[in-house]
């Protein structure tokens, strides 16, 4: 298998690629931030990268069998301004589907698949028309812990099966070991470090767990042990704090989704965040933790990605020849 992973990231691609059992015999990889990079290097040596997106040119490139990637999603996104194609990163899809074209001059059976936010129908509807093929709507909480819906363009098979699932308990992945000794006391719960005042003040204890204020009709929401909570906006008149059952909350850049259990409120570590997103322990670890962070909010799904591939006709093939 020949791969063009444009957007690449941390090579979240190529670890999928593994994971469904698909031979790689070169991967070439498109990406500029430099962090990233590191990342990827540091688990897939022999990997290529060439640059930006909008220098790749497919005719200088050997003959490709699939092409991947997650354009930038800051223009789609609930989070931005809705700039759509305006903004000057989403509209790097076009060089997607540029790329594409000009590796089907070499492969017209060439697969490929692109990922990106949960958008307007307006904005997803450009996308189809472009890539020819419906987005299946597909969640992370099927196939892990965390709650990410996510949009996908592929030509590789029939999707929507894989849009069913319980996933992960986020129990699974805590690390109840963390050290607390300097978390900070409130109201008979502890707190992590990072959590302000206001935020800690939309949580109140109770007998079975705890409850956090909501700019809702009720005013609250429930949450128990092993739960997901999201303190990041205490003063935001439509947000303030959001809980999500048995799950984690979308990982983002920022990071600042929090667990509860044992009377404990505080951030996802590190290690966490990866087992999240499906990744190996310590992946990230070739940079510092701000930039390991950013590299995790940014990426895709391993598991999720590796569900999509084991579709793959080199999949099944590898598959039936471990079997005999």
């Amino acid at each position: 298998m020949r791969v063009l992973s444009l957007f690449d990231g941390i090579a979240t691609g190529r670890l999928a690629l593994e994971m469904a059992g698909v031979p790689v015999d070169l991967y070439i990889a498109s990406e500029i931030d430099k962090d990233a990079k590191a990342v990827a290097r540091a688990n897939w040596p022999d990997m290529i990268h060439i640059g930006p997106v909008e220098n790749v040119t497919a005719p200088d490139l050997p003959k490709i069998d699939l092409v991947i990637g997650g354009s930038p999603c800051q223009g789609f996104s609930r989070a931005g301004a809705g700039l759509n194609f305006d903004d000057p990163r989403s509209r790097l899809f076009f060089d997607y589907v540029r790329v594409l074209n000009e590796v089907r001059e070499k492969n017209p059976d060439v697969k490929f698949l692109l990922e990106n936010v949960i958008m307007k129908r307006e904005w997803e509807d450009v996308i189809t028309e472009k890539l020819g093929v419906q987005p299946v709507h597909i969640n992370s909480r099927a196939h892990s812990a965390q709650n990410r819906p996510r949009a996908y363009w592929s030509n590789i098979a029939d999707l929507s099966p894989l849009s069913s699932g319980g996933g992960q308990p986020l129990d699974t992945i805590i690390d109840r070991s963390v050290d607390v000794s300097d978390f900070t006391e409130a109201g008979g719960l502890l707190f992590g470090p990072g959590i302000s005042e206001g935020s800690m003040g939309l949580v109140q204890k109770t007998a079975g767990g705890i409850v956090v204020k909501q700019a809702t009709a009720r005013g609250y929401i429930e949450a128990v042990d092993g739960d997901g909570v999201s303190l990041a906006f205490p003063g935001s008149a439509t947000r303030r704090g959001r809980v999500i059952h048995q799950k984690s909350h979308t990982i983002t850049c920022a990071c600042d989704i929090c667990v509860f259990y044992d009377n404990v409120i505080r951030h996802f570590t590190v290690e966490e965040l990866e087992k999240l997103q499906g990744l190996p322990t310590s992946y990230t670890a070739a940079v510092p933790e701000p930039a390991r962070k950013r590299a995790i909010g940014n990426g895709w799904t391993a598991s999720v990605i590796a569900e999509i591939f084991k579709l793959l006709p080199q999949a099944e093939t590898a598959a039936k020849t471990d079997v005999a």
